[in-house]
């Protein structure tokens, strides 16, 4: 029996049933929305390295002179390829993440322009004005207490103060009118600052009502605006009666490790370079700025003596003979007592306030007034300290530098003529020493003529144990007045008075006779500057020392106490 058959069709004219086409449609379906998120949790969502994260963040820095705003935006997506094979459509390589090497370079380059958006910024603060309280209180008994500063960096507390609770920020230290914080930061900062309230009603009277708070706050991502340095990089040289000599440490590139201003060589060789500044406030006085000692802007402005009353210059003077800044304060009072402060602006530009401030230093006007300071002598170039004066005779002060420099340069000439005879120039064998030489034994012979020509003038009034009196029975000589004092700032004595005085033991009523006629070593200071009884100190022993060890022991120098070589 034969049996029919319908031949059979190729497989590219097959058709599927409906209900396998519905099938393939939902299982598509589900693979795309379903996949995805189920294998992000099973992987883990926050470890995944190319995780779905669709966000847009800010980065700004306003504010207080920062305009560093930057808008980025992070897309990510998801991406996958598909592909039909039968009829059936499979799901492949599906990629959930930033699509493609140059979408990574991009966010890599976010990130880094992200980290460098962080900022070290420097605030620093200064109190410059105060209330300041009636009346004659002791020092420091009304201080105002110091203000407060708060810092903050977070946006979720935009008004930093004393009252917040629970919120991120800082607290800045104030001391002496100064304060300063370094902080890192990538947006906005917000800074506030408070007054701690002053005392009750019952107090109020103490207070004036016309002294406000007055301050300067700085953010600079640079260097700090103002500073305070503990360090101390002033020296005090001297002082008489109406003035004062100080000069700072060695001005060097590396000053810093003395606690000065490195300094770079091309300034140093400038002959017109003075970086720093001086003030000085009497302490007698009741200055606006108590407890604001630390406050460059406070000193700055409410200083007594500023930088229009100093005499400011260089000099390689004293201690290794290198550059240091002095400074002639004038115009001071008499018998008192002063701070002194260092300072150094940024720049000499009007409009700019900052500046580094030093630790202050005391200093003690004299009294007498028949001391004087002189420096900056041509011949003695070492010499710079008080020196005995007579103002009525001497007005100007060059002066009286003029005819101490000539007097020691005068003796100077006659210890040439010796130096002459020494055989200065020969070779080593025959030199007077092995180890000095003319050059040596000069140097040493001025610095010990200075000192004994040029004596250091103390106030007679001094009770200071390691001085010496001098002209005990003398007296001032007025030469505007045309008559003689005690002292410059006596009355005028009659002739008798006169008489009587010089004829006893003057100052030492129950003293020793000699002593009390003691004259100064140079006869000229008694003859022609005539001061008046003084006190000075003794040359030191190390000049003469020095000097004895190093002239030829042919010339039979003698030192006081001294025996052979300059020993004890």
């Amino acid at each position: 029996m034969a049996i029919a058959t319908e031949p059979i069709p190729p497989l590219w004219r097959r058709r599927r049933k409906p209900r396998f086409d519905f099938i393939a449609l939902l299982f598509y379906t589900l693979t795309v929305v379903l996949v995805p998120p189920w294998a992000a949790v099973l992987a883990g969502l926050r470890k995944w390295r190319r995780g779905p994260r669709f966000y847009t963040e800010k980065v700004s820095l306003e504010g207080f002179g920062f305009d560093i705003a930057d808008e980025a935006t992070l897309d990510r997506r998801s991406s996958f390829t598909r592909e039909e094979q039968n009829g059936v459509v499979r799901p492949q390589n599906i990629e959930w993440g930033i699509v493609g090497r140059k979408r990574e370079e991009e966010a890599e380059e976010w990130v880094e322009k992200r980290q460098q958006k962080s900022k070290m910024v420097h605030i620093t603060f200064n109190t410059c004005l105060q209330p300041i309280a009636n009346g004659t209180a002791e020092d420091g008994q009304l201080r105002p207490p110091q203000l407060e500063v708060f810092v903050s960096n977070s946006t979720y507390n935009k008004s930093p103060g004393p009252t917040v609770q629970g919120k991120v920020q800082y607290v800045m230290p104030i001391d002496g009118g100064f304060g300063s914080l370094d902080i890192t930061v990538t947006g906005d900062i917000w800074v506030g600052v408070y007054a701690v309230r002053l005392p009750s009603s019952v107090y109020k009277d103490l207070w004036s009502e016309k002294s406000p708070w007055n301050y300067e706050l700085a953010l600079s991502t640079d260097e700090p605006y103002h500073g305070f340095q503990e360090n101390q990089f002033l020296y005090l040289v001297d002082t008489d009666d109406s003035s004062a000599l100080l000069v700072t440490g060695n001005m060097t590139d590396h000053s810093s490790l003395d606690g000065g201003t490195d300094e770079s060589t091309k300034d140093l060789m400038n002959p017109s370079y003075t970086p720093y500044a001086m003030y000085a406030q009497n302490r007698n006085i009741t200055s606006r700025f108590n407890g604001l000692e630390k406050s460059y802007c406070a000193v700055r402005q409410l200083a007594q003596i500023r930088p229009a009353n100093t005499d400011v210059s260089m000099t390689t003077r004293g201690l290794g003979n290198l550059p240091k800044q002095q400074f002639h304060l004038k115009e001071l009072n008499r018998s008192s007592e002063y701070w002194s402060y260092l300072a150094r602006p940024r720049n000499n530009s009007a409009s700019d306030t900052s500046g580094i401030l030093w630790m202050p230093l005391q200093l003690n006007t004299k009294k007498d007034g028949n001391c004087q300071i002189i420096y900056n002598l041509s011949f003695c170039s070492e010499v710079a300290y008080a020196v005995p004066s007579n103002p009525t005779i001497f007005g100007d002060l060059n002066n009286l530098t003029t005819f101490y420099d000539n007097n020691a340069q005068n003796w100077w000439q006659n210890f040439t003529y010796s130096l002459q005879q020494v055989q200065c120039n020969a070779s080593s064998s025959a030199q007077y020493s092995p180890i000095r030489n003319c050059d040596d034994c000069a140097a040493a012979y001025k610095n010990w003529l200075c000192a004994v020509t040029i004596p250091r003038c103390m106030d007679y009034s001094s009770d200071l144990s390691y001085l010496a009196a001098r002209s005990s029975n003398k007296l001032f000589w007025n030469a505007t007045a045309q008559g003689w004092q005690k002292h410059p700032w006596m009355p005028t004595l009659s002739q008798d008075e006169v008489n009587n005085w010089t004829n006893s033991s003057g100052w030492l009523v129950n003293g020793n006779q000699s002593m009390s006629s003691a004259p100064n070593r140079n006869a000229q200071i008694d003859d022609i500057v005539k001061p008046g009884p003084t006190k000075r100190f003794g040359p030191a022993k190390t000049f003469a020392g020095h000097w004895y060890r190093t002239v030829p022991l042919c010339w039979g120098f003698y030192v006081r106490g001294m025996g052979p070589g300059g020993r004890k």
